[in-house]
């Protein structure tokens, strides 16, 4: 709808952009103040979280290129230049695991409580989708297929959902996975209170956010069966993951106990 939210001489400000800065900052936030609980210092987690950001747009943008390589086969330089189109040739699961990959590298260099954070990040993940696809409904990507639902919106033709669907009502995919993530986020800091073993939190919102992707996915416009299939598969693969770490964790915990 606004892929370009202001304009300063030749500089444009891309929305998405901007709502991926808002779920950075607010996530370092939340994270830095949940983490005090666990005896961990603010410079490491913004440490952290500049790994991680460099993870997550590296991450996203490798995938997006596997995916899309007709793209960039006569256009190497494009391969490095993801801030073209606003920031929107970046996939999500790409980022979301080289995020843990890195994150995992981080910590258990810093000796820090492994599990528990990832429990005081999970709740700055979801909402950080919240914040990022409202940014991807403004940018006019990341849409979904046509619908007569009262639900489904019109984008301009000149938007890339437009583009694709013009004068067509489709489904707001980015707008149900920003209340998704903004409807995890609460269910997170609710089971914060269950007093969970370590670590559960984490996976029980990865296999919720994974499942819902799973089922979303169907509605949402690929060009594509190829990027359909693999982030089906890395939705199961997550969510199977995700359960067996749990169940792991659990007992775990009460072998620990017994003994």
């Amino acid at each position: 709808m606004f892929p370009i939210i202001l304009k300063l001489g030749s500089l444009n400000i891309y929305s998405y952009g901007v709502m991926l800065f808002i779920s950075f900052v607010v996530g370092i936030k939340i994270v830095e103040h949940r983490a005090k609980k666990f005896g961990v210092g603010p410079n490491k987690i913004i440490d952290l979280a500049l790994f991680v950001l460099i993870a997550v747009v590296l991450g996203s943008r490798l995938l997006y290129v596997i995916f899309h390589w007709s793209e960039f086969q006569n256009d190497l330089i494009g391969i490095i230049a993801f801030w073209r189109g606003g920031l929107a040739g970046l996939m999500f699961y790409g980022g979301l695991v080289a995020a843990i990959l890195v994150g995992i590298i981080y910590i258990r260099n810093q000796k820090l409580p492994v599990f528990k954070m990832f429990d005081a990040v999970a709740p700055a993940i979801v909402l950080g989708e919240f914040f990022t696809r409202i940014g991807c409904f403004l940018n006019g990507c990341c849409f979904g297929n046509p619908t007569n639902l009262p639900c489904g919106v019109v984008f301009p033709n000149d938007s890339p959902a437009g583009y694709t669907f013009h004068n067509t009502a489709i489904h707001p995919t980015q707008l149900y996975s920003s209340l998704a993530g903004l409807l995890l986020f609460f269910i997170a800091l609710w089971l914060e209170k269950r007093k969970l073993k370590d670590g559960v939190l984490f996976f029980i919102i990865t296999a919720l956010y994974s499942f819902y992707r799973f089922v979303i996915d169907f509605v949402r416009y690929y060009e594509d069966q190829g990027n359909f299939l693999i982030n089906q598969v890395i939705s199961l693969i997550l969510i199977t993951g995700s359960v067996i770490m749990i169940i792991y964790l659990n007992k775990r915990k009460i072998n620990v106990a017994k003994k």
